[in-house]
């Protein structure tokens, strides 16, 4: 599994990101003020800076940073740069960086964390492919080498009994079997070591004798075996339902082998009651001790079997000894693969990771721009109330009116602020205060309004807007 928040290929250092991402956002405030000059041709390369930003830069917290650094310090930059109202202007500012430079940004980072994490899926994958061939490995060379292994001990110790030999046969004879025990045991441990602990095994049949050569193996190792095999039943199954049979029976062979030395052994294999197949293998009980099992056989069994639809059951029989029985079908019930993979317990961990990531890069500019609303609500709430004459206060003033009469109409704020469109100049020896043409709070222009007081009576008012 790739670490989160970490990008294979194509990652850009974070001081580049972050260049990038300062050039870009600070096309906001100069276009907030003059965008309709050539300026908003700087529109384009700003939303490609921000995607590229997105789609290379790793971190999210100095991305995070750097618009917020950028858009605080254009604060104080939006008053000393000349124009109509500071505050208007650096909300503006604000909303045009969020949507030209953060959201562009927002996609490109979006599209990054999605790659980041279909590379992740398939490092998992991998792995657990490569884990499935190792529990291949380990079911067969258990399955196969363990079962030999286990016949050459039982008929080193058959021959060891034998009266014709001398005692330096049965010594070497003695010396087979305890290899052989050993060589089992080296066995069990390389396979303890390879195979997962809760891997699934593999479904493919692996070949080899069928269960009359097991059946006739056992018998010339020594091993007193009965069997009752339905060919037509088994030759009607499917192939790996077969493969599964003749697995279970070698299993029980090698345990009873193994664990049940000398005991007889009676092998059944025919149809079960639900109409598939069952298979039984019952070892009486021994009079002499056997080996120490790993306890991996028969797990790796009921696994292999429950992943075709079967199951698998061992317990003890009533007489001291053993059986090891499978029911399945005559058809194979295979788990499908997708399930398997959306079962994984790392993918959905993955998953997880990738959407918090996902979510945490769309909830800081959410909140960026929810509070960029508000202030921007607010700040336009308070220069309506301080600064603004609407069109139906300004109709009703009157030419002649005192300032003392027209105090009640106009703005209880410091009057402005200062036009930027061209005016015609003031009548001679007056005073002008300028207003705000705006009808609302949410009413956006230029256009503002200029009442000349001449020793404190209205001598001209005037409307003041673009050309």
């Amino acid at each position: 599994m790739l670490p989160a928040g970490r990008s294979l290929r194509g990652s850009w250092p974070t001081p580049v990101g972050v260049v990038l991402l300062v050039l870009a956002t600070s096309i906001a405030l100069p276009l907030a003020r003059w965008g309709d000059s050539v300026l908003v041709l700087a529109l384009i390369p700003a939303a490609i800076a921000g995607y590229l930003a997105g789609r290379h830069m790793a971190g999210l917290v100095p991305a995070v940073v750097t618009f917020s650094v950028v858009l605080t310090v254009s604060l104080p930059v939006s008053y000393v740069m000349p124009g109509t109202a500071p505050l208007g202007d650096w909300m503006a500012s604000v909303l045009i960086a969020l949507l030209i430079v953060v959201a562009p940004w927002w996609f490109g980072r979006y599209r990054m964390l999605r790659e980041e994490q279909r590379e992740s899926d398939a490092a998992i994958l991998a792995e657990r492919a490569q884990a499935d061939e190792r529990a291949r490995i380990a079911d067969d060379l258990h399955d196969t080498i363990g079962h030999e292994l286990a016949l050459i001990a039982v008929q080193a110790g058959a021959l060891e009994l034998g009266r014709e030999l001398s005692t330096e046969q049965r010594e070497q004879f003695r010396a087979l079997r305890e290899a052989a025990v050993r060589a089992s045991d080296r066995l069990r441990d390389v396979v303890r070591v390879t195979r997962p602990g809760d891997g699934p095994s593999r479904l493919d049949p692996v070949g080899g004798e069928g269960i009359d050569a097991l059946v006739a193996g056992a018998k010339d190792a020594g091993m007193s075996v009965q069997a009752e095999i339905d060919h037509a039943l088994l030759a009607a199954a499917d192939p790996l339902i077969a493969e599964l049979a003749v697995r279970t029976v070698r299993e029980g062979l090698t345990n009873a082998a193994r664990h049940a030395p000398g005991a007889a052994v009676g092998i059944h294999v025919g149809r079960s009651d639900a109409d598939g197949l069952a298979a039984s293998i019952r070892s009486a009980a021994s009079t002499e001790t056997g080996a120490q099992g790993s306890g991996h056989g028969i797990p790796s069994l009921r696994r292999r079997a429950e992943l075709l639809g079967g199951s698998i059951d061992a317990d003890p029989t009533p007489g001291g000894g053993f059986e090891l029985r499978l029911r399945a079908p005559l058809r194979a019930e295979t788990v499908a693969h997708g399930s398997l993979d959306a079962a994984e317990p790392a993918l959905r961990t993955n998953a997880r990771a990738a959407r918090r990531r996902v979510w945490q890069a769309t909830i800081v500019p959410a909140v960026i721009l929810g509070l960029a609303l508000v202030g921007f609500a607010v700040v336009q709430a308070i220069t309506f109330a301080q600064t603004a004459v609407t069109s139906e206060v300004y109709e009703s003033i009157e030419l002649g009116a005192t300032r003392a009469a027209l105090a009640p109409l106009l703005p209880a704020g410091t009057p402005g602020p200062v036009p930027i469109v061209a005016e015609p100049p003031s009548p001679d020896g007056s005073e002008c205060e300028y207003f705000a043409a705006r009808d609302g709070w949410l009413h956006f222009t230029d256009a503002t309004y200029r009442l000349c007081f001449d020793q404190g009576v209205l001598v001209e008012k005037t409307l003041l807007e673009a050309q």
